[in-house]
Formats: structure tokens, sequence, C-alpha cells
């Protein structure tokens, strides 16, 4: 079974939802798909045992040999990402590069090529306090390519789960509706959408559940910090009535969230008796039955 958490915003603590169901499970790869910036890996305590490279863009490379310092394609470039050196050959500003490939068809010397380059990675890692596997990614910041590097890295957890005779894969999803989401949803058999009741996190839930419905068909929801705003979180319980998902938890703004992140662990962990934790037990048996 392949289940995902997702939200149509950051911060609204589908990461915390994700790692504690993770506690609760027995054997399971969890794949952190917010390759810009990974949680799972900064709350478990693990140990990397394959990694590899992934090609998340391209290069600009200059042929000083060919080159005549002419400047054609420091003037043509829109973006700014080349500049006149100390040598007179243009120097490649990597992080303003956009790889439209302009400057290649200016320049009258063929003096300039697009390189790709393995400069992102993909970790496969083993949780040292359980039998669970982890896959995340690390893009290179400035690069594009996120929703790639997902499918590739579900790739790996396919085969990791074969490996090591899995029968679970729980993936934390990237914050939005774009490119990264739709990779993290494609073939999932259960979908979660955590969100919270503000005006922003109601109208973000609502653009997830669209996105998310023409991917699957059994969605669940998740109010995190629902005692916040009453009224929200009534607006949030009306519409998931009114479409049919069911509200599996309803998790109350509790510090001991923060403190379980601050000592890197699941709330399940840190407060197995609190609130949150139990409302998160009972919803895990309610999506995972």
């Amino acid at each position: 079974m392949k289940v995902a958490v997702i939200s149509g915003k950051g911060g609204s603590g589908k990461s915390s939802v994700t790692a504690a169901w993770l506690s609760l499970s027995r054997h399971v790869v969890a794949v952190d798909c917010d390759v810009d910036a990974s949680n799972l890996p900064l709350l478990f305590s693990h140990e990397v045992i394959a990694h590899e490279g992934f090609v998340s863009g391209e290069d600009i490379y200059v042929d000083t040999k060919r080159c005549i310092g002419c400047g054609i394609c420091v003037e043509t470039c829109a973006f700014q990402a080349l500049e006149i050196g100390t040598e007179v050959f243009p120097v490649p500003r990597d992080f303003l590069c956009e790889g439209c490939g302009c400057c290649l068809r200016v320049c009258p010397q063929h003096a300039l090529s697009l390189v790709a380059e393995a400069r992102s990675q993909i970790y496969t890692a083993r949780l040292l306090r359980s039998d669970h596997h982890l896959v995340y990614g690390h893009l290179k910041p400035g690069d594009d390519n996120s929703g790639k590097m997902i499918a590739r890295m579900r790739e790996v957890a396919d085969a990791e789960m074969v490996a090591i005779g899995a029968d679970l894969q729980l993936l934390d999803g990237p914050p939005g509706i774009g490119c990264p989401v739709l990779s993290t949803l494609t073939g999932m058999d259960r979908v979660v959408l955590v969100c919270e009741p503000t005006l922003s996190g109601f109208a973000d839930l609502q653009r997830a559940y669209r996105v998310a419905a023409s991917f699957c068909k059994a969605l669940f929801v998740v109010i995190n910090k629902c005692d916040i705003n009453s009224d929200n979180a009534q607006q949030i319980r009306d519409f998931c009535a009114t479409y049919h998902l069911p509200v599996v938890a309803e998790l109350p703004f509790d510090r001991k969230m923060v403190e379980a992140q601050l000592n890197c662990c699941s709330l399940v962990d840190y407060a197995p008796q609190s609130d949150g934790a139990e409302a998160l037990r009972k919803a895990y048996a309610l999506v995972f039955q």
C-alpha cells in the first residue's frame, strides 16, 4: 500500500503527521518528497546506506579555445547569466541560468554548450531506532526538475520495498499543488490532506482536494490546530461533509508538538499520552486499516 500526506501549503503540519504515523508503523519505506527542504531526515536519526546523483539541470560551458570574447552572448542573455571576466572570456553565473540555450544560438564561434551534471543527490537511509528505510533528496538550490527527481526517488523506494520486504510506502509530500505534488500523488492508494483552520489554510485545502481527487478516490482529512479558530474549523468540517471526505483527526494546538520537533522525534514518541498523540493513533487505525 502507498499513502501520501499532502497539503496545499507549507507549515500545515503534514511532516509532523507523517512522522507520527511512521513511528506507529512497522517495516515501512518512507519517502520525503520535499526535495527543496527535507524534514524527515532531521527528525529521525539515520544511517545513509546508498546515494546516487541526479541530473537536475545544465551548466554553461565556455570553450576558451573557440571563444573570441565578442560579448554577444553576454548582451543577449535575458537572465544576466553570463558576464565578461578578467580574461575577456564570458564567465557563467550558474544560479541565474535558466538553460534556455539562447547564448548557444547567437555565438558566432559555437564556443558555448550546455553540459548536464548530477548536481543533486538522492539518499537511501536506514532509521536507527526502527526497521524503517527512508528515501530523501537534496535538490541543488536554483535547479528545477523536482518532479522528475521525486519520480526517481519513488523508483528507488519501490526497489527498496522489494529488497526489505516492506508492504507500506509512506510519502511526506511537498507543499503546494505544483509539479512535485503531482509526481507524489501518482499511483497512490490513499491520500491524506492536512489543513489548518485559517482562511488561507481552508482555501489551500480546497485546491489540494481538487488536485488529489483526480489521482485517488480514497481521501482523508486531518485538521491540525483545530482549536485556534472555531468558525474556520467548522467551515472545513462542512466542506468535508459536502464532498464526503472523512475527517480522521482533529489535532489541538499543543506545545508538545513543537517540543517533539526540537527533540528530533515524533509526537507519539515524545508525548504518547497527549491528546494529539491519541488522535493520531485513532487516525492511523482509520487510514491504514
